[in-house]
């Protein structure tokens, strides 16, 4: 439905611009061009394109064309949004997303500091940056999840009480990713390649990688 209404609002622009060139109205042109493009370009900014639950423990978020990492440590609350405007929560500005689905929605809040869209992210260890007394606000990332924002929450609730169980940084090296060779084990050492991991646990080879 939202797509359809993104199509929809895109083909009034090209009707009014249509309309507009017959009659000479190239000051309307220019201005419902510019307004589309500003349009196009902060949906493209505020998009969620896909939330991931890493096996490290935290949110891989991609907005736009940047992935953004919240380690679970980092999140501050997780809370259901429904029944606002769907392209700005005021009670949570300034935040990144938008609700594609303004009757159903959640808002995770983190101590992560948010990057200003004129800005490339920082990367892992650096300071966070400053403009004097002022800082970045803090990352509010606002979407609808495909399966429901209820669902969304208790599934990263279960992810947070499990890594916080199986003692976090115990959790991460068992679950530490090795890549495999960059040649194909001979024929001659093929007996001895068994597939097996040093502690005699079967490896699994997935995609590129082997999960030992």
């Amino acid at each position: 439905a939202f797509k359809l209404r993104s199509i929809f609002l895109e083909g009034i622009f090209v009707l009014l611009i249509v309309a507009a060139v017959p009659i000479g109205a190239h000051g309307a042109v220019v201005a419902v061009s510019v307004v589309n493009l500003i349009a196009v370009a902060w949906f493209w900014y505020n998009l969620v394109r896909s939330v991931e639950i890493t096996s490290d423990g935290g949110l891989r978020f991609w907005i736009g064309n940047l992935e953004i990492d919240v380690p679970f440590s980092k999140i501050v609350s997780i809370r259901r949004v429904a029944g606002e405007c769907a392209l700005a929560s005021l009670p949570l500005l300034p935040h990144r997303g938008f609700l594609s689905c303004p009757t159903d929605g959640v808002a995770v809040i983190t101590s992560v500091p948010s990057t200003p869209f004129w800005l490339w992210p920082r990367s892992a260890g650096k300071p966070e940056r400053r403009f004097g007394p002022f800082s970045c606000p803090r990352l509010v990332v606002v979407f609808s999840p495909a399966g429901g924002g209820l669902n969304f929450i208790r599934e990263v609730e279960n992810e947070m009480k499990n890594f916080q169980g199986d003692g976090g940084s115990e959790r991460r090296a068992n679950k530490q990713m090795q890549q495999p060779p960059s040649f194909a084990p001979s024929s001659n050492n093929q007996e001895n390649f068994s597939g097996q991991a040093v502690d005699g646990t079967a490896s699994r080879q997935a995609g590129d990688f082997f999960d030992v």
